[in-house]
């Protein structure tokens, strides 16, 4: 009769230890499980911003800006370095700053994108688009296709993840 309280004893210590495993089993796994939602919903609205040269023929060059992710993304910082000087701001700015004044003829049409605009996803923006004009479409093809001035651009997704791109030199690059 003593060894069978002793018995009963150690079963409940065996139900209530592995009821304890079980419970620690069960938090790791609703841990990776809530981990692996927030990944999804983080990727769900993921922005990708691209820069691309579009020359179809000699005397026409556009310069195009496209949200090729899934998400929007909101435009935080712009600026455009250019032979060791930086210009903060719409690219326009630097193009009157530093090219209109010294070439009065460079005549583009442009779309202005500064901090605080959204780029929705799958849109593009022309940022510079000229046509029927061979000079012009050399002198931008110069500027940015062979990105002696750089534009560089820092967006944000929904969830303010950060990523910036730099003219055509590759993909965005995560910031933080």
């Amino acid at each position: 009769m003593s060894s069978s309280p002793r018995r009963s004893f150690s079963t409940d210590k065996l139900v209530g230890i592995a009821a304890f495993i079980i419970s620690i089993g069960t938090f790791v796994v609703y841990i990776y499980e809530a981990n692996l939602i927030r990944t999804q919903q983080y990727a769900s609205v993921l922005p990708y911003l691209e820069m691309w040269n579009s020359r179809v023929n000699d005397e026409e060059y556009r310069l195009i800006l496209v949200n090729n992710g899934i998400g929007p993304a909101f435009v935080k910082e712009i600026r455009v370095r250019y032979k060791g000087k930086t210009y903060e701001g719409d690219h326009t700015d630097f193009h009157y700053a530093e090219v209109y004044p010294k070439d009065t003829l460079f005549r583009f049409i442009s779309s202005n994108v500064r901090a605080g605009r959204v780029i929705p996803a799958g849109q593009q923006v022309e940022l510079i688009s000229i046509q029927n004009n061979l000079r012009n479409a050399d002198r931008a093809f110069e500027l940015y296709g062979e990105q002696q001035a750089e534009i560089e651009i820092v967006y944000a997704s929904v969830y303010d993840e950060k990523w910036k791109i730099i003219g055509m030199s590759g993909p965005p690059q995560k910031l933080e």
